[in-house]
């Protein structure tokens, strides 16, 4: 079984544990490789559509790993007790949808000692509501994948607040570490922020000037952070 980049940076990201869990679990590999590669004793693969979880099941099954890793039916959170694990992975969707089973499963974050988070969406959203909810980004790194790029986040529990906006934008552990991947993509994100400013200059309308401004700023934002 091999995972995508995108798969395999979110196991590297997990730490070891006695216990962790798989929210969205789709097919079930990130929780078969984190039990394969000895990253967790034991892991709950959750996902809240059947067939999803119905796939895992038989991928985990047929790699002999039932005894250390238990599907559940649940929306998000829901079905994990407090305690229950150290550790949690969530990945592959929106970040308004990680944020909602954050937020309604704080309960069950209780003894949780890592985040595993790969949003897809709204990245600069996640990392405020992380702060605002008691956890502090302990590391961040970006991959590209298929053309598109990804964030994957780790995250603990402690006090942390960013003093630039810069910082929840495009991330603070990107900035500081300024990897090869990071540098392409805001050399790209210039270029597409360039190219809209262009075709907005053309245009006489309020809504265009408004948006305008608007990319102006993120442009700016944008070469800030590759100063």
């Amino acid at each position: 079984m091999e995972l995508s980049l995108r798969m395999e940076q979110v196991v590297a990201m997990a730490e070891t544990c006695s216990a962790a869990a798989d929210i969205g679990c789709d097919h079930g590999y990130v929780s078969i490789e984190l039990i394969r590669r000895k990253i967790a004793g034991t892991v709950i693969a959750m996902d809240v559509r059947q067939g999803p979880l119905s796939r895992a099941q038989e991928h985990i099954e047929r790699e002999h790993l039932t005894g250390q890793i238990q599907c559940r039916l649940s929306d998000g959170l829901e079905k994990l007790q407090p305690g229950e694990v150290q550790e949690i992975v969530i990945a592959g969707m929106g970040g308004p949808l990680m944020i909602r089973i954050l937020e309604n499963g704080r309960e069950s974050l209780d003894r949780v000692q890592t985040l595993v988070l790969q949003p897809q969406s709204e990245i600069p959203e996640v990392r405020r509501y992380l702060h605002k909810s008691g956890w502090k980004i302990t590391q961040e790194t970006m991959i590209k994948e298929e053309g598109k790029y990804y964030t994957v986040i780790q995250a603990k529990p402690g006090k942390e607040t960013y003093e630039r906006p810069l910082e929840y934008q495009y991330g603070a552990c990107l900035l500081r570490d300024r990897c090869g991947i990071f540098e392409e993509y805001l050399k790209q994100e210039e270029k597409q922020y360039e190219t809209i400013c262009r075709r907005l200059e053309r245009e006489n309308t309020r809504k265009a000037v408004e948006r305008l401004e608007e990319v102006r700023l993120l442009l700016e934002q944008n070469r800030e952070a590759q100063r």
